[in-house]
């Protein structure tokens, strides 16, 4: 039991959302009507005249480069058409993909880009019709030419009318994107012709069973004619996530015409049925340079052979019967993989399962009491790291096991709320489209309220331009670490997360620099670093953020040992490189192949594993003596939420963020600040994990957690009591609120998260509640950035240093209110589970303690309640 544990809010009660007055952005223009029947007109003739034919759907399919019914058709516009996804629909359109553009400077002539802005804004919509819908469509052109007013609901199709920059097929250069291409080429390189490579092909997501058979037949047919062969098949019609997938192994040749022609009618990129060619998505788990110490450790304590199963790590295969896992690991095979990781490389696995379980065995060791850990095995452990098969679509993999774990009439671990997930899909640096694997993880989120940790994953060396060893070597180490911040930030695109990592339900982990237990010889020669000891500062090799719409990930930072580098000349360049094996730092954990074995580990993935441990000792916190949900049973939900929201909660930014954030301010210049604070979150998210938060109150302060349940457009108010104290004081003060829900989404919508939720202080007049004098800190997280997931935490400091007086039984209110972010995505009808959790705290020292002062005042409540 903590000695200041973390008390619980009173049931809320209702409330509506207030709205206000909606804010009227500026938007771009088109060049009119009648210049845009210049530009398109050919376009729907031709679609007029095959519609007047006997068979339409022949007629129309004739011409490769037109539109047709189950045609994938583009629609890019510029700027967004408010409700168009919702209006196509009605029409007949199924609408898969909305989604942002690149602005662009060199735009028609005639349009005019929104407001001050430069660039024009667009939006591309990817639709299939039918032959009713094109008639509709065709009516809707002929009525806007002639300047009549659209009908009534029609209205955004003369907006698409208006601003419509592109009208046609689906083609090579959307199934074949830029990065894809990129690394297929690289896979293919100095690779003989008559080899073979792995291709994944993703059939559109239509509702339709059997329009996706028969577009899975056709692209099968094809690969057989190319001497390819099918590898492995996915599908998945869930309500709210559609995955249609083929793996398939191609002759090198193949895939090589098809990179050169892409437009070939008859090659595998004009395929109709063919959202994405993507390179084989490769799960790895690297050793994360893990060096085997071979020390006897003195491993003190049992698990319960009775705990339940509260967590499952998803990786290669642990060695289970090693010492420090005896008893609290369950391994279950569900894909038959335990078999072909040789138990000598079972390295990455073992030490997550250690990790999880005991923490550092040097610095902490204690088993968890409370959970034991089910492992399956998803990947295969070999030499060089663990992998996924060959032969396996490793989204489906991963849906697969889920559905065995908690998704059956017969699951395998039902009280599993948190999975562990410290791999990344190799080459997969997130660009800007959500991969199907984080889509799948968002989608187990909010159905299942799963909470996914994920490592942000480990990059590679960092080129310093321009620069002499000697500089380097000799520089201090302030010094240095801003020279590689300039590098990262110049070289950004190839050090973004690593998918899954941003997925938008998830909670992202990157690493700290830093070892638990520092019992290392003296540094040796040639090895630098980017932190001095005691300093907080992000691993050079951890992915950096930021999420999709800009959102903040990483969402924390945890130890993930400490990064050792050495200099090598790179021509006029240096390069700083992590040195990849030793004994002298790192997180120590359980290592094989024997039962005694230890090895140092370091990255994102043992930080990853630390953070779920952390979240399984606060799940404990919560029902354990004194906690506050004392002898309660907690759903999976309930248990995902509470814990995630206490993780960020607990979470600050440490000297070296406020530091980065000044360099920023000065190197961006005047009226920056905003993006400034996002260069930081890039690195730090919300910053570095304070274990102690997450399952006690402050010394100086009280923490409060609770539970509720809304709708869009709904709020709901909590009372957070008021220590009698403080009345009057002259005092420091802060306030951290904290909200985590796990938001529905809609992959086909550009504004995929479909929930909002954000928290003020209110009184009962529906007016900002000013009494207690707090404001943003101006150091902190920016208000807008924390709008943009689905964590929203913001740390407010007092505006005014004496408290007002008031009487006693005064409180707080805290109003949670929940809107559409997606723009009428959200159903009025959808409960939205969510947890809060605030840390009151007085950063001083006192005489009288307000944590006791806001318990009785509980009691007192909850009294007067019970008569």
């Amino acid at each position: 039991m903590a000695e200041r544990p973390i008390l619980r809010f009173p049931d809320p009660v209702n409330a509506v959302r207030p709205t206000g007055s909606p804010r009227t952005l500026p938007k771009p223009a088109g060049p009119g009507r009648v210049r845009q029947g210049e530009r398109f007109q050919a376009t729907f003739d031709r679609l007029s005249v095959a519609l007047r034919s006997d068979d339409p759907l022949v007629a129309l399919r004739q011409d490769p480069a037109g539109i047709a019914p189950e045609r994938a058709l583009v629609f890019v516009t510029a700027g967004s058409v408010s409700n168009f996804a919702k209006v196509a629909r009605e029409a007949g359109l199924e609408v898969f993909s909305e989604e942002k553009l690149e602005d662009i400077e060199d735009y028609p002539e005639g349009f005019h880009p929104a407001g001050d802005s430069t660039t024009l804004a667009r939006t591309l919509y990817a639709t299939i019709p039918t032959v009713e819908s094109f008639q509709q469509m065709l009516s809707l052109w002929r009525a806007h030419q002639r300047g009549e007013d659209a009908p009534y609901g029609a209205a955004p199709w003369w907006n698409v009318f208006n601003l419509l920059l592109e009208l046609r097929p689906w083609g090579p250069q959307d199934r074949l994107g830029g990065d894809s291409r990129a690394i297929i080429e690289d896979r293919l390189a100095f690779r003989p012709d008559d080899d073979l490579i792995s291709i994944e092909f993703e059939i559109w997501p239509t509702a339709s069973n059997a329009k996706r058979a028969s577009w899975r037949g056709e692209l099968e047919q094809r690969v057989t004619a190319r001497a390819g062969s099918i590898l492995d098949r996915s599908s998945i019609a869930e309500d709210g996530f559609v995955y249609e997938a083929l793996l398939v192994e191609l002759p090198c040749h193949v895939v090589r015409e098809m990179l050169a022609n892409p437009a070939d009618f008859n090659g595998l990129a004009t395929l109709e049925g063919v959202q994405f060619i993507l390179p084989q998505t490769i799960g790895q788990a690297l050793p994360d340079g893990s060096d085997t110490v071979g020390e006897d450790r003195v491993i003190q304590g049992a698990f319960d052979p009775d705990a339940p199963i509260r967590a499952a790590l998803l990786d290669g295969t642990p060695v289970a019967a090693h010492r420090a896992l005896d008893g609290g690991v369950v391994i279950e095979d569900m894909h038959e993989l335990v078999r072909l990781s040789p138990v000598a490389q079972r390295y990455h696995a073992t030490a997550m399962a250690s990790l999880i379980l005991r923490g550092d065995l040097q610095a902490d060791g204690a088993p968890l009491t409370d959970t034991r850990l089910i492992s399956v095995p998803v990947l295969i452990d070999q030499q060089k790291g663990a992998e996924t098969a060959s032969n396996r679509l490793f989204v489906d993999v991963v849906h697969t096991t889920l559905m065995r774990l908690i998704g059956t009439d017969e699951p395998a671990a039902p009280d599993v709320f948190v999975v562990n997930f410290s791999i990344g899909v190799c080459d997969s640096h997130f660009s800007g489209r959500i991969s199907a694997l984080a889509r799948l993880m968002d989608w187990w989120a909010a159905k299942e309220g799963l909470l996914f940790v994920i490592s942000a994953g480990n990059v590679g060396h960092l080129t310093l331009p321009g620069t002499r060893m000697m500089d380097v070597e000799n520089a201090a180490v302030a010094v240095r670490r801003a020279a590689a911040r300039g590098a990262m930030r110049d070289g950004i695109f190839d050090r973004t997360l690593l998918a899954p990592a941003e997925s938008l339900n998830a909670l992202t982990v990157g690493a700290l620099s830093l070892d638990f237990a520092n019992d290392v010889p003296p540094q040796q020669a040639g090895i630098l670093k980017l932190e001095e000891d005691g300093e907080f500062v992000p691993q050079m090799t951890s992915a950096l953020g930021l999420g999709s719409l800009r959102s903040i990930k990483p969402d924390l930072l945890e130890a993930g040992g400490c990064l050792e580098l050495r200099a090598m000349p790179q021509g006029a360049d240096v390069s700083l490189r992590a040195v990849e094996r030793s004994r002298r730092t790192g997180l120590v954990a359980a290592s094989p192949p024997g039962q005694n074995a230890t090895q140092k580990s370091r990255g994102t993935s043992p930080a990853a594993a630390l953070v779920t441990r952390s979240l399984l000792r606060a799940a404990e916190a919560l029902t354990g003596e004194g906690g506050p949900y004392q002898g309660l049973e907690l759903t999976r939900r309930q248990n995902a939420l509470l814990t995630r929201a206490l993780a960020v909660n607990a979470a600050k930014w440490p000297q070296d963020a406020h530091d980065l954030y000044n360099e920023e301010r000065a190197r961006l210049g005047n009226g920056q600040h905003a993006r400034a604070k996002e260069e930081v979150c890039r690195h730090f998210g919300h910053g570095y994990l304070d274990n102690a938060m997450m399952w006690g109150s402050p010394e100086t302060g009280v923490t409060m957690v609770g539970l509720g349940l809304i709708r869009k457009d709904r709020a709901q108010i909590f009372r957070m009591p008021v220590p009698p104290s403080l009345s009057g004081e002259r005092l420091p003060r802060s306030m951290r609120v904290t909200l985590a829900w796990f938001s529905p989404v809609n992959p086909s919508r550009a504004q995929y998260r479909l929930a909002a939720l954000e928290a003020a202080a209110f009184n009962e007049a529906d007016e900002d509640d000013g009494r207690w004098g707090f404001d943003m800190t101006s150091d902190g997280l920016d208000a807008n950035i924390i709008k943009r997931g689905s964590v929203w935490s913001r740390r407010l400091k007092n505006r005014i240093q004496t408290i007002p007086e008031f009487d006693e039984d005064v409180d707080i209110p805290i109003r949670v209110q929940c809107r559409d972010a997606s723009g009428g995505g959200l159903s009025q009808d959808e409960d939205i589970m969510f947890a809060i959790v605030v840390t009151l705290q007085v950063e001083a020292e006192i005489q009288f303690d307000i944590h006791q002062e806001v318990e009785q005042a509980l009691r007192v409540r909850l009294g007067q309640a019970r008569a």
